[in-house]
This record gives C-alpha cells, structure tokens and sequence, in this order.
C-alpha cells in the first residue's frame, strides 16, 4: 500500500505543469493566447512581428528611388510662339517703295565694304548684318587692306529686277560700278546682299 501512494504521488508530480516547463501546444491554440518563442529563435526574435517587418520594407520601397520597370515622369514646357511672326510669307511685288529699299540696301553694303580705313574687326561688325547668312562666310576672311574701292561716288540704281525676290543693283565708286545683288525672303522681309561684284577688268 505504502509502495502505490509513493507511486501515485511521484507520477502526479511528474505529470503537473510547472513554470519553464513543456506547454501543451493543443493548450495554446485553443485558449487563443500567444506563448512568445524562446531566444533561441533567430528566425522571428521576440517583439519583432512579421507585419511590422513587412510595413517598413513597404515603406522603404515608396520613399526610395523608383525601380527599374517604373514608368518615368516627363515635366514638359509648353513650346512659346511668336504670335507678331506671319503665319504665310508675304507675297513679293514689286513698286518704288520696294526699289527704293532695294538702292538703299545696295547703298549701305558698298559704303560698309568700301570702309577700308577701319580695323578688320570694324569693317566686319559694319558689312556682316547687310549679307545674307550664304554670304557672311565668304566674305568673313576678307582683309580690308586688299579691297580696291575706298568711295561711293554716285547714286545706286536698280538694273534688273526680273524676280521679286532678286535684285541687281549697280552702284557707283572710285575705280567704276559695283554690282550689288540682292536677295529677300518675301516681300515683308528686307533686301540683303549676296555679292558684292567688282567692275568688270578690276
């Protein structure tokens, strides 16, 4: 008899839970209560939940820089318009208003090329905005000293006028009659010059 209580007893005390001791997991899920694992779990340490790991990746991925993949943001200005510039050229005729702007143009190149007691940079910054920009590199490299004509000697006048948009003007100097030809764009634009020829045997 003696010997059954001490067996009874040991077995109680071996089968009672105790604090440190093995929990039945059945237990845990069914009482709702979450044991937190021991610290031998790296995996998930204690007070680190999984969705809290989760929310600062996702916040990581929103405030970084955007992944190889995203659509690009392309901020574009709108274009700035003339709205003064002519929609269509304007169309060439031809009547005194026009020759005359046609002598006065084959005027100033003569009197600017003809400049030849300036500096080579003076006479170029006085001839370069009378050319055409077909022209301006051909007479660029010019050097003053070498042209012939130093004077305008009389009043240009206009020699053929066959187009509306090209002029050749002949004008007056001291070694004979330069011909100037003249080009414009339409009839709203200025004449400009394309050649400047010598007299002819010069």
């Amino acid at each position: 008899m003696t010997i059954t209580v001490i067996a009874l007893a040991i077995g109680t005390w071996i089968g009672w839970p105790r604090e440190g001791g093995p929990i039945d997991p059945t237990a845990q899920e069914s009482s709702g209560v979450v044991t937190p694992r021991g610290q031998d779990d790296f995996d998930d340490p204690v007070g680190t939940p999984d969705d809290q790991a989760g929310d600062a990746t996702a916040t990581e991925e929103v405030e970084g820089e955007p992944e190889a993949g995203d659509p690009a943001v392309e901020v574009t200005a709108e274009p700035e318009f003339d709205e003064t510039a002519p929609s269509e050229p304007v169309e060439a005729t031809w009547d005194d208003a026009v020759r005359t702007a046609a002598r006065e143009a084959a005027l100033a190149t003569m009197t600017a090329f003809a400049a030849t007691d300036q500096t080579a940079t003076a006479w170029w910054d006085g001839l370069k905005p009378l050319l055409t920009p077909q022209a301006q590199p051909v007479y660029q490299d010019v050097d003053p000293r070498l042209v012939p004509v130093t004077e305008v000697t009389g009043a240009p006048e206009v020699t053929d006028e066959t187009s509306t948009l090209l002029a050749e003007v002949a004008v007056p100097t001291d070694i004979g009659p330069y011909t100037v030809l003249l080009t414009r764009a339409d009839g709203a634009a200025p004449w400009l010059a394309e050649q400047i020829r010598p007299p002819e045997g010069s």
